[in-house]
């Protein structure tokens, strides 16, 4: 692998994680100005003081909708109307704005209620260096090994394997490391403003993904890739 060819990959890993696939053609036109108006409607929750319905309806948007489309028959009903590849097309995109705007909901719940407690500025950076390092970069790591595809959970809107199930990178040392320690930087922003309500909210991100993981995912990783 070429350093072009590693810079294009870091560059689409990087966007595919904050909810916008690079290498989705067409789709762009409309996926773009979604992530738009999610910028919008963050915009307009936080000037008027609408952050607790906005990261309430973030997390409900992202951890209950992946759950539906993915956990129920919402995939197929999909497919069978719109044909794999549309579907799939479709899907990306939904599944992009939402992790965009549940990133905008960690950001909000940050700002409601700040300076609810003072750290030294030593203790906040260094937490905030450290969290970002580690945990954006051990998601970014993982992320890198197994492939946007994945980190987008193809293979379970497919209902079907797109790969060995193989222990690679971070995954050698840590069991789950996007949803893990892979989070860790979502407490940075609450840590940096002082917000309780924001570190309380990066809990319920960590206990809502976990959630889908044992309730959604593990059983297809089990039922596709661990019997095989």
């Amino acid at each position: 692998m070429n350093f072009l060819t590693m810079l294009w990959k870091a560059i689409n890993v990087f966007f595919a994680m904050n909810g916008l696939r690079l290498d989705s053609g067409r789709m762009l036109f409309a996926w773009i100005p979604l992530l738009g108006l999610s910028v919008w409607i963050a915009y307009y929750a936080d000037e008027n003081g609408h952050h607790i319905p906005f990261v309430i309806g973030t997390w409900l948007f992202y951890y209950g909708g992946i759950s539906l489309i993915l956990g129920t028959n919402i995939k197929h009903f999909m497919m069978r109307k719109l044909g794999e590849e549309k579907a799939l097309a479709v899907y990306d995109m939904i599944c992009g704005v939402m992790f965009f705007n549940l990133g905008s909901g960690i950001g909000l719940a940050a700002l409601h209620e700040a300076e609810a407690f003072e750290l030294g500025p030593v203790l906040k950076w260094g937490l905030f260096t450290l969290l970002t390092v580690v945990g954006f970069g051990i998601k970014f790591w993982a992320t890198w090994i197994v492939g946007a595809s994945t980190y987008y959970f193809r293979d379970l809107f497919l209902d079907r394997a797109h790969g060995d199930f193989t222990a690679a990178g971070p995954y050698k040392f840590l069991p789950n490391p996007m949803y893990g320690v892979g989070n860790f930087h979502a407490y940075c922003t609450a840590i940096v403003t002082g917000s309780a309500f924001g570190l309380w909210y990066a809990v319920a991100c960590h206990i809502g993904i976990y959630g889908f993981y044992y309730i959604v995912e593990k059983p297809f990783i089990r039922r596709v890739y661990l019997s095989a």
